[in-house]
This record gives structure tokens, C-alpha cells and sequence, in this order.
């Protein structure tokens, strides 16, 4: 695998559009006792689907732009500080007055399962096509430009209609993943799992075969390239001219938070560093990718370009 560093302009970007929250978690030490004050750890860490994948990309050494909205609050000030320590370039974003930033509150029993979560969110809706209007040719100039489903239906469908540049897309659940439906035809690249690849294409992904179904089905509603995630099983890579099935790295699992942006975002560094490689050292990159995540106790790990060569290069001696 190439450095890109070598082989692309230094004038080339990925400009990511999405989400960026402030998580907030308390877990209890012990069983959870209700209406009452329970001890245990409060943690908070900057998060949102958008954001993990640019700090994923700005990691793996890609010049990236996140365009988003935060507020002026105490939680915004920390969202744009992370930014800068990661290396997101934020230019085109907005910080506004007045407003909370987007923020995710979740309390979890003693075992780490969730009992419930709060959202306030509101702030993304801010992503208008009227807000990205203005930052149209700065996109349009971008090498690819990556959506993710947080973004309301009419802003996609503003996007498919008005952006040039290759569009790729993380569907990030199951109640987010239509938001694609009306620009399928206008993805470059789309990563659903097993359950959102089944609810796009209308075929149930149980196995590698249904799996290869969906794909044809998705690939005749217009989607150039389709990854489709099935966790333990693999990853699934297909296009009208080839379909590779890439197994999971031998790997020790200490956080599964984070592997599937963190393999978004390998796929992307695959094509914004050589457009034309092989499907299946693609869906291998994506693998290592996400293997280095599961390893790290991080949602974003601290992945580079070099780790992600080593664990190519230790699965190839593995096998």
C-alpha cells in the first residue's frame, strides 16, 4: 500500500457533512437504584458519526474538512478545541449564538448496558441546503465529499441534486439509513450493515448469499460502489464489475464503539488515496481498519497510516 502523501495533490480534501455531539455517560458501580443518586463514573468524550469519522480521517494523515453547526456554549468551546487537537479543520462550519451545542446524555446499568438516553440534537437541523449553499464550491472542489444520515431527508436530496463531487455515505442505523432512499442513485460509495443493507434493498441479509443479493439490488438502484458491513461474518464489496467478500483480522475485542466509523473512514483514505485500487485491498484496508478499533479501549483510536500497513502485513503472514 502507497503512502497517499506521495501520489496525490497537496490541494486535495475530503469534506465530511454531519453530526458532531458532546457525549455525556454515567455508568454505576453497582445495581442501579431508581429515583435515587447512585455512585459510580460520569464521563464525557466529543463524539457524533460525522465527527468520528473526520477525526478518523485526519488521523490517517487526510486533509479534512468537517462542515457542521455547534453552539456558543461551554460544550462548544470543548468540541472545537478537540477539533483543533485532532487536526479537523472546521473553516466552513458554524459555531452559533445562542443555541446548545448537540449533545448525547446516556445512563447505563452496572454492566455497561444502557437504561436510557437523552438527545438534544436539535442544532443539526441547522444543516440546511441554505447553509450549504454557501459553502457549494468549496465542496464541489473537494476530492470526496462524505454524508452522513444524521442529515435531514431534504438536505441529502439538496446534495444529490447540487454537489459534484463523488458522494460517499455512512447510513449510521437502521432509522437513519432511508434518509439515503431518493439519492441512492447519486452515491459513489455506500457502508450499511447487515440490517440497513436489508431495509435499503428490501432483501433480509442473514448470510453471504442474501448478502449478495441486497448488493445487486442496491447496485441497480444506482449505487456505484456498495460495502456492506456484516460484523463478524465480514464485509461484503461490490460493484458492477467485481464483489469480494474480505473476512475479519484475527483480532482482541476491548471496545466495539467505533469500528464501523472508523472503517468508513478507511475506505474513504483507500480512494482518496488510489481511485482505482482493487475491491478486495479496499475491503481489506476497511478490515484492518476496524480491527484496530475493536483493539483500542478509544471510540476513535489513535490509528495511522503505518498500523494500518503493519496489520495488513500481519494478516498477510497470519494466512
Amino acid at each position: 500500500m502507497m503512502n497517499y502523501s506521495q501520489t496525490v495533490s497537496p490541494d486535495d480534501y475530503v469534506v465530511v457533512i454531519g453530526g458532531m455531539n458532546m457525549d455525556i455517560f454515567g455508568m454505576p458501580s453497582d445495581k442501579v437504584v431508581d429515583r435515587d443518586s447512585n455512585p459510580g463514573i460520569v464521563g464525557m468524550s466529543v463524539g457524533g458519526v460525522g465527527q468520528n469519522i473526520a477525526q478518523n480521517l485526519a488521523h490517517l494523515e487526510v486533509p479534512t474538512y468537517l462542515i457542521t453547526v455547534y453552539g456558543d456554549d461551554y460544550n462548544g468551546q470543548l468540541l472545537k478545541t478537540s477539533c483543533e487537537n485532532n487536526h479537523i479543520h472546521l473553516d466552513y462550519a458554524e459555531q452559533l449564538a445562542h443555541q446548545r451545542s448537540s449533545t448525547y446524555m446516556y445512563i447505563t446499568d452496572e454492566t455497561g448496558d444502557m437504561l436510557v438516553g437523552v438527545n438534544d440534537m436539535d442544532i443539526c437541523k441547522q444543516i440546511t441546503p441554505e447553509f450549504l449553499k454557501q459553502r457549494l464550491d468549496f465542496i464541489n472542489d473537494a476530492t470526496i465529499c462524505l454524508l452522513d444520515a444524521n442529515l435531514d431527508p431534504s438536505t441529502l436530496n439538496w446534495i444529490g441534486a447540487h454537489v459534484t463531487a463523488p458522494l460517499f455515505g455512512d447510513t449510521v442505523s437502521t432509522i437513519k439509513a432511508p434518509h439515503f432512499d431518493s439519492i441512492l442513485d447519486k452515491m459513489t460509495v455506500l457502508k450499511p450493515n447487515a440490517l440497513e443493507a436489508s431495509l435499503l434493498s428490501g432483501v433480509k441479509v442473514t448470510d453471504l448469499n442474501t448478502a449478495k443479493h441486497a448488493a445487486e439490488v442496491l447496485l441497480d438502484k444506482g449505487i456505484a460502489n456498495i460495502f456492506i458491513s456484516m460484523g463478524a461474518q465480514g464485509i461484503l464489496c461490490a460493484n458492477k464489475d467485481d464483489m469480494a467478500f474480505v473476512k475479519p483480522f484475527k483480532t482482541t475485542i476491548v471496545n466495539a464503539n467505533g469500528a464501523g466509523d472508523c472503517g468508513m473512514a478507511a475506505i474513504t483514505w483507500s480512494y482518496f488515496d488510489e481511485s482505482d485500487r482493487p475491491l478486495h485491498e479496499i475491503g481489506r484496508i476497511a478490515q484492518a481498519a476496524s480491527s484496530i478499533a475493536l483493539e483500542s479501549d478509544k471510540s476513535v483510536p489513535d490509528i495511522t497510516p503505518k498500523l494500518v500497513q503493519q496489520k495488513l502485513m500481519s494478516d498477510t503472514i497470519a494466512n
